[in-house]
């Protein structure tokens, strides 16, 4: 998505009853012919539009003056979105002649609109339709997980390309201390949730800025490379001689530590069974083997200290703990820490006692949360109403594994002035 901070659309489309015209499609003539007309609307709202085709500002269709668009765009448009737009829509429409192609395609269900959406034919069911989102802004990895999730329960597969822009590497010194095959990216919030989603993390420059124009590049990182400053090879191509990539649309369904998935040879644990808490550790220490590689010889002991709540669990302590932490804190050193998006993923994939206390369960959390601060994994402010932190540390970036008692006393440590700046709070002026 794209546009202004103000309601002011800058289009690249427009409507001409059912048909879409484009700027870089259409020829100048036809569009001034259209516009001159007033024949023209906007693609989101069905206002009119007009073109502004001048000689200091790129083309684009606007609306009138004093018009308000109901589907406002987002973000700044620059040259570069401008220009990653049109090459993206000139390449499907080599690669996928029989697709209809649209600029900024207005989505009803969502009430999104897509940079470039493809519509393709299923032979009389219901067409596919495929997103591609070239992204430049700053997007924050919540707002992207929100809007991905939209297009899919839309039944719209969707690949996001970032701008070259976004492509950001170590100094070459700092490459070379880690090998001259690999390049080092500096990533912001939204690449480090590419890659720890699974999804691929691909770079188009369409305008030159790091790589040569029109070229698409995807990372691909080590194995054990940490999401702030993740190690890999950046292999690219121009984007103009490439074939669309079909396989990586599937890229939600591979298999991928978001969340604990049952093996097909392994019981599903049901609700109503007296064994749920066998069944359920069961496939916890698998999920934890198959994606991580720690197993209950190899668990570290860190996992597994007395918690307050935590019978709200249908597990051993030191298994919902390692989970928790495997889950959102190893490899994610800088990446942001939800108090909240943990309950809410503990109560979707941790087996619970039924039925669950919500307050034992969010003061278990809570307090794992501080013993996670005392370890030195989070940055967490002190005083009331702490939600959020900042990951600072992992088990593999740490100086020394965590002493488990000194960990215990400045975890009580914290309890004991959270408490205080909680009473201050309720008792103050």
């Amino acid at each position: 998505m794209s546009g202004s901070a103000s309601n002011r659309q800058n289009l690249l489309s427009a409507c001409h009853g059912e048909r879409r015209v484009t700027i870089g499609r259409e020829t100048p003539e036809e569009l001034r012919r259209l516009s001159d007309a007033r024949a023209l609307t906007c693609p989101g709202c069905g206002a009119p539009v007009v073109l502004h085709a001048g000689t200091v500002r790129a083309h684009h269709f606007a609306h009138l003056p004093g018009a308000v668009c109901t589907l406002p765009q987002t973000e700044p448009e620059t040259e570069e979105h401008r220009a990653g737009k049109l090459l993206i829509a000139r390449w499907l429409r080599e690669r996928l002649p029989e697709a209809e192609i649209v600029v900024e395609a207005t989505i009803p269900e969502t009430n999104q609109r897509a940079d470039v959406l493809a519509i393709l034919s299923t032979g009389g069911r219901k067409p596919r339709r495929v997103a591609l989102e070239y992204q430049c802004a700053d997007l924050s990895a919540r707002e992207w997980r929100r809007r991905h999730r939209l297009y899919r329960e839309a039944g719209i597969e969707d690949l996001w390309l970032l701008g070259g822009s976004r492509l950001i590497r170590e100094t070459p010194s700092a490459e070379k201390k880690r090998g001259n095959a690999s390049v080092v990216l500096r990533t912001a919030e939204l690449e480090r949730a590419l890659l720890w989603d699974g999804a691929p993390l691909l770079f188009l420059d369409a305008v030159g800025e790091r790589l040569p124009a029109e070229t698409l590049a995807r990372f691909r990182p080590d194995p054990e490379s940490q999401a702030l400053r993740p190690s890999g090879r950046l292999p690219g191509k121009p984007l103009l001689a490439l074939d669309f990539p079909w396989p990586l649309l599937s890229w939600p369904d591979a298999a991928h530590p978001n969340a604990p998935t049952f093996h097909s040879s392994s019981p599903v644990p049901n609700p109503q069974s007296p064994v749920r808490a066998f069944s359920s550790e069961a496939w916890l220490w698998e999920w934890l083997v198959q994606r991580f590689r720690v197993s209950e010889e190899t668990l570290t002991p860190f996992f597994g200290l007395p918690v307050f709540g935590q019978e709200a669990f249908a597990c051993q302590p030191r298994l919902w703990q390692a989970a928790i932490y495997y889950r959102f804190v190893h490899r994610r050193v800088g990446d942001s820490w939800w108090l909240a998006e943990i309950e809410t993923w503990t109560r979707t994939y941790l087996p619970l006692a039924r039925p669950t206390n919500l307050r034992q369960l969010r003061g278990a959390l809570a307090e794992f949360q501080e013993i996670l601060a005392a370890a030195g994994f989070l940055s967490l402010p002190m005083g009331y109403g702490r939600v959020n932190a900042r990951i600072t540390a992992d088990l593999t970036t740490l100086p020394q594994p965590p002493d488990v008692q000194e960990v215990l006393r400045l975890a009580r440590y914290r309890r004991t002035l959270a408490r205080e700046a909680r009473s201050d709070y309720l008792t103050g002026p």
